[in-house]
């Protein structure tokens, strides 16, 4: 049975969180280290870690704005990858945030790109459960995003990027523009 846990500083998680943090997000689509851990202490973002008894699944990391959820960080340990953890992680999330719309953004889906089938395989997962295009592509820091949405509404750019400045601070929302 799987179970979360809310990170509030525990050195255990940290370190859990950190080494899944290294390997699941690639150099050019996350902060530094430092940046991500020290983030974790702001009011409105929550990280949500997740076990099977005692093994460490993976993690959400969640900003709220107004309305809106925004899903920042997400990420399945490789040795419980394709088991089935990843649908029953959002399905804790859409239950928890019910009265939030829900948004996520993840790296945009075109044949040009090397890893284009993992990239599909991505998007066609949150399809799975419920996300719908948000119509809204991203450029942050060189990189560009799709948005997708599970909720009562779309979600604008200008709340995507209030959530995107909870997140990683006031000043960057600069090196975010709509793609």
């Amino acid at each position: 049975m799987l179970r979360k846990e809310i990170y509030q500083g525990q050195a255990k998680l940290k370190e859990d969180i950190s080494a899944l943090f290294l390997e699941a997000f690639p150099e050019d689509e996350r902060p530094p280290l430092w940046v991500f851990l020290r983030s974790l202490e702001k009011k409105d973002v929550t990280m949500l870690c997740f076990y099977d008894e005692n093994a460490f699944i993976g993690f959400t990391y969640l900003a709220v704005y107004q309305d809106v959820c925004g899903l920042f960080f997400f990420a399945v340990n490789k040795k419980y990858r394709h088991q089935g953890y990843g649908g029953q992680i959002l399905e804790i999330i859409k239950k928890d945030y019910q009265n939030y719309v829900i948004m996520l953004a993840y790296e945009e889906v075109d044949e040009k790109y090397p890893n284009y089938v993992e990239r599909l395989n991505r998007k066609e997962f949150y399809r799975h459960h419920d996300f719908i295009d948000n119509k809204i592509k991203t450029n942050e820091y060189g990189v560009i995003y799709e948005t997708a949405y599970i909720g009562s509404h779309q979600v604008s750019f200008s709340s995507y990027l209030e959530i995107f400045k909870i997140v990683f601070g006031k000043n960057q929302g600069h090196n975010v523009v709509e793609a």
